[in-house]
């Protein structure tokens, strides 16, 4: 019975390494230095802004405060998947969420 239980600890340990390793908690971008050449990239995510919120703040009145060029469903479908947590619920005052915005000029050269 011992060994079984030994073997069975042991491969749930292996499991948990392998997936570990496979998957890892350690960004991989930490093992990869930045390129030194002119390399440029196009950001297809939208600029954010983090507002913390007063009494009376809805989604709209947010984005009135912040105009931008993106249009409202774009805009509307951008800003929950910023904030999953304010689909089903009203935002609260004193929190903080993120406002979407159209990204800057297509390129950034790093």
């Amino acid at each position: 019975m011992r060994i079984f239980l030994a073997a069975i600890v042991i491969l749930i340990i292996s499991y948990f390494i392998r997936t570990d390793l496979q998957e890892g908690t350690i960004p991989k971008a930490a093992f990869y230095s930045a390129e030194a050449g002119g390399s440029c990239q196009e950001t297809a995510q939208p600029d954010v802004i983090p507002v913390t919120l007063v009494e009376g703040d809805t989604v709209r009145s947010l984005f009135a405060l912040y105009p931008d060029d993106m249009d409202l469903l774009t805009r509307l479908s951008e800003f929950y998947n910023l904030n999953p947590h304010l689909k089903n619920q009203q935002p609260a005052a004193g929190s903080t969420v993120f406002l979407p915005l159209s990204p800057d000029s297509g390129e950034s050269c790093g």
